[in-house]
Protein backbone atom coordinates (compact mmCIF):
# COMPACT_ATOMS: atom_id res chain seq x y z
CA UNK A 1 0.00 0.00 0.00
CA UNK A 2 1.27 3.53 -1.44
CA UNK A 3 1.65 6.64 1.10
CA UNK A 4 -1.41 8.03 -0.63
CA UNK A 5 -3.40 4.82 -0.20
CA UNK A 6 -2.68 4.82 3.64
CA UNK A 7 -4.14 7.98 4.02
CA UNK A 8 -6.95 7.82 2.14
CA UNK A 9 -7.77 4.54 4.58
CA UNK A 10 -6.93 6.50 7.76
CA UNK A 11 -9.73 9.04 6.38
CA UNK A 12 -12.24 6.09 5.46
CA UNK A 13 -11.18 5.18 9.18
CA UNK A 14 -12.17 8.11 10.77
CA UNK A 15 -15.42 8.80 8.55
CA UNK A 16 -16.90 5.86 9.43
CA UNK A 17 -16.22 6.01 12.84
CA UNK A 18 -17.66 9.80 13.04
CA UNK A 19 -20.61 8.22 11.07
CA UNK A 20 -20.99 5.63 13.39
CA UNK A 21 -21.37 7.99 16.40
CA UNK A 22 -23.84 10.31 14.61
CA UNK A 23 -26.42 6.99 13.86
CA UNK A 24 -25.47 6.01 17.71
CA UNK A 25 -26.63 9.83 18.87
CA UNK A 26 -29.61 9.96 16.39
CA UNK A 27 -30.87 6.84 17.53
CA UNK A 28 -30.35 7.90 21.34
CA UNK A 29 -32.43 11.16 20.71
CA UNK A 30 -35.97 11.83 21.31
CA UNK A 31 -37.56 12.44 18.06
CA UNK A 32 -34.34 11.40 15.74
CA UNK A 33 -36.40 8.98 14.24
CA UNK A 34 -37.46 11.93 11.89
CA UNK A 35 -34.23 11.91 10.55
CA UNK A 36 -33.21 8.83 9.84
CA UNK A 37 -34.62 8.78 6.27
CA UNK A 38 -33.93 12.50 5.69
CA UNK A 39 -30.77 13.57 6.82
CA UNK A 40 -28.11 13.59 4.66
CA UNK A 41 -25.04 15.10 5.74
CA UNK A 42 -23.62 17.13 8.72
CA UNK A 43 -21.08 20.10 8.06
CA UNK A 44 -18.99 19.32 11.23
CA UNK A 45 -16.42 22.41 12.39
CA UNK A 46 -14.27 20.88 15.50
CA UNK A 47 -10.90 21.85 16.23
CA UNK A 48 -8.61 19.15 16.03
CA UNK A 49 -5.82 19.49 19.34
CA UNK A 50 -2.70 17.56 18.66
CA UNK A 51 -1.85 15.85 21.28
CA UNK A 52 -0.11 12.71 22.33
CA UNK A 53 -2.02 12.38 25.77
CA UNK A 54 -4.91 10.39 26.44
CA UNK A 55 -6.35 13.83 27.43
CA UNK A 56 -6.47 15.28 24.38
CA UNK A 57 -8.10 12.56 22.61
CA UNK A 58 -10.98 12.72 24.88
CA UNK A 59 -11.23 16.27 24.94
CA UNK A 60 -11.71 16.13 21.03
CA UNK A 61 -14.22 13.15 21.38
CA UNK A 62 -16.43 15.04 23.72
CA UNK A 63 -15.91 18.55 21.27
CA UNK A 64 -17.43 16.29 18.27
CA UNK A 65 -20.20 14.50 20.41
CA UNK A 66 -21.19 17.79 21.76
CA UNK A 67 -20.92 19.21 17.93
CA UNK A 68 -23.12 16.34 16.67
CA UNK A 69 -25.32 16.41 19.38
CA UNK A 70 -26.15 20.31 19.02
CA UNK A 71 -27.02 19.66 15.09
CA UNK A 72 -28.95 16.63 15.36
CA UNK A 73 -30.84 19.07 17.58
CA UNK A 74 -31.20 21.55 15.33
CA UNK A 75 -32.13 19.14 12.26
CA UNK A 76 -35.00 17.48 14.96
CA UNK A 77 -36.23 20.63 15.62
CA UNK A 78 -36.64 21.63 11.57
CA UNK A 79 -38.02 18.53 11.19
CA UNK A 80 -40.71 19.03 13.83
CA UNK A 81 -41.70 22.48 12.76
CA UNK A 82 -42.88 22.43 9.37
CA UNK A 83 -45.88 19.49 8.75
CA UNK A 84 -47.82 19.91 5.77
CA UNK A 85 -51.35 21.87 6.18
CA UNK A 86 -50.01 22.98 10.39
CA UNK A 87 -48.84 25.37 11.78
CA UNK A 88 -46.55 25.50 14.73
CA UNK A 89 -48.02 25.92 18.60
CA UNK A 90 -45.66 27.45 20.63
CA UNK A 91 -47.54 26.08 24.10
CA UNK A 92 -47.76 22.92 22.63
CA UNK A 93 -44.28 22.91 21.37
CA UNK A 94 -45.28 20.84 18.10
CA UNK A 95 -46.74 20.74 14.99
CA UNK A 96 -48.94 18.08 15.59
CA UNK A 97 -51.05 19.23 18.62
CA UNK A 98 -55.41 19.99 18.57
CA UNK A 99 -54.25 23.50 17.75
CA UNK A 100 -52.37 23.24 15.58
CA UNK A 101 -55.13 23.35 12.10
CA UNK A 102 -58.27 24.75 11.33
CA UNK A 103 -61.47 23.15 12.11
CA UNK A 104 -63.22 23.94 8.75
CA UNK A 105 -62.11 24.73 5.26
CA UNK A 106 -63.45 28.67 5.39
CA UNK A 107 -60.94 29.29 8.49
CA UNK A 108 -57.55 30.72 8.48
CA UNK A 109 -54.44 31.89 10.89
CA UNK A 110 -54.98 35.05 12.54
CA UNK A 111 -52.05 35.18 15.15
CA UNK A 112 -50.78 33.63 18.23
CA UNK A 113 -52.75 33.98 21.73
CA UNK A 114 -50.44 35.27 24.33
CA UNK A 115 -49.79 31.53 25.27
CA UNK A 116 -48.92 30.98 22.12
CA UNK A 117 -51.34 29.49 20.96
CA UNK A 118 -52.54 29.46 17.10
CA UNK A 119 -55.92 31.55 16.64
CA UNK A 120 -58.43 30.51 13.65
CA UNK A 121 -61.38 32.27 12.42
CA UNK A 122 -63.91 32.42 9.37
CA UNK A 123 -62.31 33.96 6.51
CA UNK A 124 -65.46 36.43 5.74
CA UNK A 125 -65.30 37.37 9.29
CA UNK A 126 -61.57 38.07 9.54
CA UNK A 127 -62.46 40.36 6.13
CA UNK A 128 -65.12 42.11 7.89
CA UNK A 129 -62.63 42.54 11.23
CA UNK A 130 -59.85 44.59 8.81
CA UNK A 131 -62.67 46.00 7.33
CA UNK A 132 -61.63 45.20 3.99
CA UNK A 133 -63.52 47.22 1.43
CA UNK A 134 -64.80 44.18 -1.00
CA UNK A 135 -66.08 41.92 1.96
CA UNK A 136 -69.33 41.80 0.53
CA UNK A 137 -68.13 40.29 -2.87
CA UNK A 138 -67.49 37.04 -0.52
CA UNK A 139 -71.04 36.32 -0.25
CA UNK A 140 -71.32 36.38 -4.11
CA UNK A 141 -72.21 33.26 -6.43
CA UNK A 142 -69.53 32.61 -7.63
CA UNK A 143 -67.80 34.45 -4.35
CA UNK A 144 -64.97 36.99 -4.90
CA UNK A 145 -61.03 35.91 -4.24
CA UNK A 146 -59.76 38.16 -1.48
CA UNK A 147 -56.25 38.30 -0.42
CA UNK A 148 -54.90 39.85 2.95
CA UNK A 149 -51.02 39.70 3.25
CA UNK A 150 -49.50 40.39 6.85
CA UNK A 151 -46.28 40.28 8.67
CA UNK A 152 -44.39 38.91 11.42
CA UNK A 153 -45.06 41.45 14.09
CA UNK A 154 -49.12 41.36 13.10
CA UNK A 155 -49.30 37.86 13.72
CA UNK A 156 -46.85 37.67 16.73
CA UNK A 157 -47.08 40.29 18.78
CA UNK A 158 -49.60 39.46 21.30
CA UNK A 159 -46.95 36.30 22.15
CA UNK A 160 -45.88 36.44 25.36
CA UNK A 161 -41.60 36.16 25.48
CA UNK A 162 -41.65 32.91 27.77
CA UNK A 163 -43.65 31.34 24.85
CA UNK A 164 -40.99 32.50 21.92
CA UNK A 165 -38.27 29.12 21.76
CA UNK A 166 -37.02 30.04 17.93
CA UNK A 167 -38.13 26.86 16.94
CA UNK A 168 -40.59 27.90 13.73
CA UNK A 169 -40.90 31.69 13.48
CA UNK A 170 -43.41 32.88 11.80
CA UNK A 171 -42.19 35.54 8.54
CA UNK A 172 -45.33 36.60 7.67
CA UNK A 173 -48.25 35.13 5.71
CA UNK A 174 -51.13 35.47 3.10
CA UNK A 175 -54.98 34.48 3.54
CA UNK A 176 -56.49 34.00 0.74
CA UNK A 177 -60.48 33.51 -0.14
CA UNK A 178 -62.92 32.75 -1.17
CA UNK A 179 -62.21 29.26 -3.69
CA UNK A 180 -65.00 27.35 -5.21
CA UNK A 181 -64.70 23.83 -4.49
CA UNK A 182 -66.72 20.98 -5.92
CA UNK A 183 -68.66 19.69 -3.01
CA UNK A 184 -70.92 16.84 -2.02
CA UNK A 185 -74.51 17.57 -0.98
CA UNK A 186 -73.86 17.45 2.82
CA UNK A 187 -70.72 19.80 2.97
CA UNK A 188 -72.47 22.87 2.46
CA UNK A 189 -71.52 25.93 0.39
CA UNK A 190 -68.17 24.60 -1.79
CA UNK A 191 -66.04 27.16 -0.91
CA UNK A 192 -62.25 26.80 0.67
CA UNK A 193 -60.37 29.92 2.18
CA UNK A 194 -56.25 29.10 2.78
CA UNK A 195 -53.15 30.72 4.26
CA UNK A 196 -49.99 30.34 3.11
CA UNK A 197 -47.33 30.88 5.71
CA UNK A 198 -43.47 31.95 5.28
CA UNK A 199 -41.89 30.46 8.12
CA UNK A 200 -38.47 29.58 9.30
CA UNK A 201 -37.28 26.71 11.57
CA UNK A 202 -34.59 28.22 13.45
CA UNK A 203 -30.96 26.92 14.81
CA UNK A 204 -28.62 28.04 17.37
CA UNK A 205 -25.93 28.26 14.40
CA UNK A 206 -27.90 31.30 13.20
CA UNK A 207 -29.18 29.66 9.90
CA UNK A 208 -32.35 29.07 8.76
CA UNK A 209 -34.72 26.95 7.36
CA UNK A 210 -37.85 28.96 4.86
CA UNK A 211 -40.74 27.16 3.68
CA UNK A 212 -43.60 28.35 2.28
CA UNK A 213 -46.48 26.38 4.69
CA UNK A 214 -49.81 25.81 3.06
CA UNK A 215 -52.93 25.68 5.90
CA UNK A 216 -56.25 24.80 4.64
CA UNK A 217 -59.11 22.12 4.91
CA UNK A 218 -61.68 20.59 2.47
CA UNK A 219 -65.27 21.55 2.72
CA UNK A 220 -66.12 18.41 4.17
CA UNK A 221 -62.85 18.67 7.44
CA UNK A 222 -60.44 16.30 5.03
CA UNK A 223 -56.73 17.58 4.50
CA UNK A 224 -56.47 19.89 1.17
CA UNK A 225 -55.10 16.61 -0.31
CA UNK A 226 -58.10 15.19 -0.55
CA UNK A 227 -59.14 17.82 -3.23
CA UNK A 228 -57.07 16.24 -5.94
CA UNK A 229 -59.19 13.65 -6.01
CA UNK A 230 -62.01 16.60 -7.01
CA UNK A 231 -60.32 19.25 -8.92
CA UNK A 232 -58.41 18.64 -12.22
CA UNK A 233 -56.36 21.34 -11.20
CA UNK A 234 -56.09 23.55 -8.15
CA UNK A 235 -56.45 27.29 -8.95
CA UNK A 236 -53.79 28.45 -6.25
CA UNK A 237 -50.98 25.48 -7.23
CA UNK A 238 -48.85 27.49 -9.72
CA UNK A 239 -48.82 30.34 -7.56
CA UNK A 240 -47.65 28.64 -3.96
CA UNK A 241 -44.91 26.75 -6.06
CA UNK A 242 -43.97 30.15 -6.90
CA UNK A 243 -43.38 31.47 -3.84
CA UNK A 244 -41.37 28.33 -2.69
CA UNK A 245 -39.41 28.32 -5.27
CA UNK A 246 -39.04 32.00 -4.47
CA UNK A 247 -38.00 31.37 -1.06
CA UNK A 248 -35.53 28.68 -1.58
CA UNK A 249 -33.75 30.86 -4.08
CA UNK A 250 -32.99 33.64 -1.44
CA UNK A 251 -28.83 33.95 -1.02
CA UNK A 252 -27.73 31.59 2.29
CA UNK A 253 -25.85 35.16 3.22
CA UNK A 254 -29.56 36.66 3.49
CA UNK A 255 -31.73 33.47 5.39
CA UNK A 256 -29.36 34.11 8.63
CA UNK A 257 -29.93 35.33 12.33
CA UNK A 258 -28.14 38.03 12.78
CA UNK A 259 -25.58 38.45 16.28
CA UNK A 260 -28.42 39.27 18.79
CA UNK A 261 -30.97 36.43 17.16
CA UNK A 262 -33.04 39.08 15.50
CA UNK A 263 -33.43 38.89 11.46
CA UNK A 264 -32.45 40.95 8.99
CA UNK A 265 -34.04 43.71 7.88
CA UNK A 266 -33.39 42.72 4.21
CA UNK A 267 -34.71 38.90 4.88
CA UNK A 268 -37.79 40.72 5.84
CA UNK A 269 -38.26 42.99 3.21
CA UNK A 270 -37.96 40.08 0.70
CA UNK A 271 -40.24 37.55 2.13
CA UNK A 272 -42.81 40.41 2.73
CA UNK A 273 -42.20 41.02 -1.52
CA UNK A 274 -42.50 37.40 -2.08
CA UNK A 275 -45.91 37.31 -0.24
CA UNK A 276 -47.45 40.49 -1.96
CA UNK A 277 -46.16 38.57 -4.95
CA UNK A 278 -48.07 35.39 -3.96
CA UNK A 279 -51.01 37.57 -3.18
CA UNK A 280 -50.85 39.35 -6.70
CA UNK A 281 -50.73 35.72 -8.08
CA UNK A 282 -53.30 34.26 -6.58
CA UNK A 283 -55.58 37.00 -7.75
CA UNK A 284 -54.14 37.06 -11.13
CA UNK A 285 -55.03 33.21 -11.44
CA UNK A 286 -58.38 33.33 -10.49
CA UNK A 287 -58.87 36.11 -13.19
CA UNK A 288 -57.47 34.00 -15.79
CA UNK A 289 -59.43 30.83 -14.73
CA UNK A 290 -62.42 33.17 -14.60
CA UNK A 291 -61.25 34.31 -18.63
CA UNK A 292 -60.84 30.78 -19.65
CA UNK A 293 -64.20 29.43 -18.31
CA UNK A 294 -66.06 32.26 -20.17
CA UNK A 295 -64.26 31.48 -23.21
CA UNK A 296 -65.02 27.91 -22.75
CA UNK A 297 -68.48 28.48 -22.69
CA UNK A 298 -68.52 30.98 -25.57
CA UNK A 299 -67.23 28.49 -27.78
CA UNK A 300 -69.21 26.18 -26.71
CA UNK A 301 -72.09 28.19 -27.02
CA UNK A 302 -70.96 28.84 -30.89
CA UNK A 303 -70.52 25.59 -31.86
CA UNK A 304 -66.56 25.63 -32.31
CA UNK A 305 -64.74 23.00 -31.86
CA UNK A 306 -62.88 21.09 -28.88
CA UNK A 307 -58.69 20.88 -28.88
CA UNK A 308 -58.06 18.33 -31.18
CA UNK A 309 -56.19 16.03 -29.62
CA UNK A 310 -58.68 15.38 -27.06
CA UNK A 311 -61.11 14.98 -29.64
CA UNK A 312 -59.14 12.50 -31.69
CA UNK A 313 -58.86 10.42 -28.13
CA UNK A 314 -62.46 10.42 -27.83
CA UNK A 315 -63.06 9.34 -31.35
CA UNK A 316 -60.71 6.48 -30.20
CA UNK A 317 -61.84 5.31 -27.19
CA UNK A 318 -63.29 2.25 -25.95
CA UNK A 319 -65.09 1.15 -23.00
CA UNK A 320 -61.20 0.02 -21.51
CA UNK A 321 -60.41 3.62 -21.71
CA UNK A 322 -63.73 5.47 -21.27
CA UNK A 323 -64.56 6.30 -17.54
CA UNK A 324 -66.94 8.22 -15.39
CA UNK A 325 -66.40 10.30 -12.55
CA UNK A 326 -69.09 9.69 -10.04
CA UNK A 327 -68.75 13.14 -8.17
CA UNK A 328 -69.03 15.20 -10.85
CA UNK A 329 -70.99 13.07 -13.96
CA UNK A 330 -67.93 13.94 -16.43
CA UNK A 331 -67.00 10.81 -18.89
CA UNK A 332 -63.11 10.95 -18.74
CA UNK A 333 -61.67 9.12 -21.46
CA UNK A 334 -57.76 8.10 -21.44
CA UNK A 335 -55.59 8.68 -24.37
CA UNK A 336 -51.89 7.51 -24.82
CA UNK A 337 -48.96 8.99 -22.26
CA UNK A 338 -51.55 9.51 -19.56
CA UNK A 339 -53.71 12.32 -21.40
CA UNK A 340 -56.91 12.16 -19.83
CA UNK A 341 -59.69 14.13 -20.93
CA UNK A 342 -62.99 15.52 -19.06
CA UNK A 343 -66.04 15.67 -21.02
CA UNK A 344 -69.56 16.31 -20.30
CA UNK A 345 -72.50 13.45 -21.93
CA UNK A 346 -73.24 16.23 -25.10
CA UNK A 347 -69.82 16.00 -25.93
CA UNK A 348 -68.25 19.42 -24.39
CA UNK A 349 -64.71 18.86 -23.97
CA UNK A 350 -64.07 20.48 -19.81
CA UNK A 351 -60.01 19.81 -19.35
CA UNK A 352 -57.32 18.00 -20.06
CA UNK A 353 -54.44 17.08 -17.75
CA UNK A 354 -52.20 14.28 -17.75
CA UNK A 355 -51.71 11.54 -14.94
CA UNK A 356 -49.34 9.12 -13.83
CA UNK A 357 -50.41 5.71 -14.19
CA UNK A 358 -50.59 4.89 -10.64
CA UNK A 359 -52.76 8.55 -9.83
CA UNK A 360 -55.11 6.74 -12.75
CA UNK A 361 -54.56 3.42 -10.78
CA UNK A 362 -55.55 5.08 -7.31
CA UNK A 363 -58.47 7.00 -8.79
CA UNK A 364 -60.18 3.67 -10.33
CA UNK A 365 -59.30 1.55 -6.55
CA UNK A 366 -61.07 4.23 -5.01
CA UNK A 367 -63.74 4.24 -6.75
CA UNK A 368 -63.53 7.72 -7.77
CA UNK A 369 -63.56 6.75 -11.57
CA UNK A 370 -66.35 3.66 -12.63
CA UNK A 371 -66.49 2.07 -15.95
CA UNK A 372 -68.56 3.71 -18.16
CA UNK A 373 -71.36 2.07 -20.04
CA UNK A 374 -71.54 1.17 -23.76
CA UNK A 375 -74.44 3.86 -23.95
CA UNK A 376 -72.23 6.55 -22.10
CA UNK A 377 -69.80 6.02 -24.93
CA UNK A 378 -72.07 6.09 -27.55
CA UNK A 379 -73.82 9.26 -26.16
CA UNK A 380 -70.12 10.78 -26.25
CA UNK A 381 -69.14 9.42 -29.52
CA UNK A 382 -72.86 10.81 -31.40
CA UNK A 383 -72.41 14.45 -29.43
CA UNK A 384 -68.56 14.71 -30.28
CA UNK A 385 -67.93 17.56 -33.14
CA UNK A 386 -67.99 16.87 -36.59
CA UNK A 387 -64.02 16.99 -37.77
Amino acid sequence: MGERDRIEALGETAGEAIERMVRELMARKPGGHLLESSLRDLELRVPLLLRDSQDGKREFARRIAETVDRLLDDAVQQVAAFRPGRTYCHRCASAVCEHSQPASGREVFCGYAPTGTPRWIDFAQYCLDRRHPEVDRLYATPPALLTLVQTRTELGGEMLNAFRDGTYELMGQVTAGFFAVQTRAEEGRGVVALTAQAAAAGSRRGRLRLGLNLLGRAPGGEPLDALWDREVDLPWRRAVRWAQHALESLPPKLARRDRRGGFPPALEARIDGILRGLGRRLEQGRRARSRRTNHAEGRHASGQRPTRKAVDDARGATLDTCMVDDRSGALVVLGDRGRTHFFTTDGRLVSSVRYSKDSIARKVKAELWRPASSGDLEQLLANLPES
